[in-house]
């Protein structure tokens, strides 16, 4: 690894490299296959296409498997810490005890290795969230885990630097009537599958240099420059793939972060500079090259020189004949989810066609399902005020990435997404006291800073 990389790897983190490796060493096999997988899910996301060959030697489908398998494993083997109760569990509980019944009949009406394949992809979000309400204890333990997810970006953006200088690896263009142009998405099979490395790895750089920014410590002094560095490397990386709602992510992130760092003098400077200098030579240019032609589509929708069902990118027509046929189907299924109408199109309906969560989540969990994930989500969001601005801004970046990638694509079946996402959301749970417990290997054993907590 060049040095300039691994500077911009490790300048933020609380966790030097010493304590991610005690950490690791530590750690119990309920623990290390995950970190494991986080590290490898970049490279394992390459072999997408071995799937049209065979679906039992692909890594990604291998992968996909174990996760919910060793997950489980995990949680009843006894050796993982207590999960802290919260009642936002419960709300997701219910949610998945829904989706994995509308899993288990899906099934069971149409056996095929595609239906049960799918079925083990959609219940995987729910148990590695509960499995990560083990894993994470602390704060340190959340700060591994984004490590460690830093460390996995490594290859992606070295994949970005690759196509940069000797062009792409498998372009894909653009239509005319979005701007045109060849996308970049490395080997992975979609755009999305790039994005949630650029999107990640700034939201977690950005929450490390607010942890220095709040630092009581003098010796934890924030490098904006670097800061600066890292935003123009995701910032190409997002102008590269063309995509709509990475875009819209990128500059909630950006935004959020602003607003946290103008909360003290020096932060204030750093957005005014920002403010004043940055964004009225770059923002205007940024948005007609590069935004405004991604969503032309949606200004002659919205003007009226085209019906509604070219919005979204022509997705509203897809979604309009699909909730033609939910009308048609028994009000039982409308309100726990259409696998228990047994019609032949439940399989599309509830899979990565829709092209938006909220539509997907909706036909597979019924109105019942999505207002209970829904209100988990409001859940977590109400947690925040309990933590201090870096933990603040960490859980509002990771919903409002949740919830703005869910309006046009599938954030939940997107493991390397949810790597990092429900980490986060799982801190979110912890009471404050173990929240903010240490727990880096040398310090204190978990048990006395439990009890001290506790006290």
């Amino acid at each position: 690894m060049s040095e300039a990389l691994r500077e911009i790897i490790f300048v933020y983190s609380k966790m030097t490299y010493s304590h991610w490796k005690a950490y690791w060493v530590k750690m119990d096999w309920t623990k290390k296959w995950f970190v494991l997988f986080v590290l490898l899910r970049p490279l394992v996301d390459n072999f997408y296409y071995i799937k049209e060959f065979t679906s039992f030697l692909s890594p990604l489908y291998i992968v996909g498997v174990l996760t919910p398998l060793l997950g489980l494993m995990s949680m009843f083997s006894g050796r993982m810490g207590r999960r802290k109760e919260n009642s936002a569990d419960e709300f997701i509980r219910v949610w998945g005890l829904v989706l994995i019944i509308n899993c288990i009949v899906m099934v069971i009406t149409k056996f095929t290795i595609d239906n049960f394949g799918d079925a083990i992809k959609y219940v995987t979000p729910v148990l590695l969230f509960f499995y990560l309400r083990h894993f994470i204890q602390s704060k340190e333990d959340l700060h591994f885990i984004l490590q460690t997810f830093l460390y996995s970006c490594i290859f992606p953006f070295g994949m970005l630097a690759y196509e940069s200088v000797f062009g792409p690896i498998d372009p894909h263009h653009v239509s005319e009537g979005r701007g045109g142009g060849t996308r970049l998405r490395g080997e992975y099979g979609d755009s999305m599958s790039y994005a949630v490395y650029f999107i990640g790895s700034f939201m977690i750089y950005s929450y490390f240099f607010l942890e220095k920014v709040f630092s009581q410590t003098k010796s934890q002094k924030p490098k904006v420059f670097k800061l600066f560095l890292l935003f123009a490397v995701c910032l190409y990386g997002v102008i590269s793939i063309k995509h709509v709602s990475t875009w819209s992510v990128f500059i909630t992130l950006v935004a959020l972060l602003l607003l946290f760092n103008s909360k003290n003098a020096k932060g204030f400077a750093v957005v005014f500079f920002v403010g004043l200098v940055v964004l009225p030579f770059f923002a205007r240019t940024i948005y007609e090259k590069q935004i405004r032609p991604l969503i032309e589509k949606e200004f002659t929708v919205i003007s009226g020189e085209k019906d509604m069902e070219y919005a979204f990118n022509g997705r509203m027509q897809r979604w309009e004949r699909y909730f033609d046929i939910w009308d048609r189907m028994p009000a039982f299924s409308h309100f726990f989810g259409v696998s228990f109408s047994r019609f032949k199109e439940v399989p599309v309906m509830i899979g990565g066609g829709m092209h938006n969560d909220y539509v997907r989540l909706l036909f597979l969990t019924g109105y019942f399902g999505i207002a209970m994930y829904v209100l988990f989500l409001f859940m977590v969001f109400m947690q925040k005020n309990r933590f201090r601005p870096p933990e603040r801004f960490l859980i509002l970046c990771s919903i409002a990435a949740v919830l703005l990638y869910s309006i046009s694509t599938l954030p939940t079946l997107y493991l390397a997404l949810m790597n990092y996402i429900f980490p986060v959301f799982a801190f979110a749970m912890l009471p404050r006291r173990y929240a903010y417990a240490s727990a880096i290997p040398g310090d204190q054993s978990r048990k006395q800073i439990n009890r001290q907590a506790a006290a």
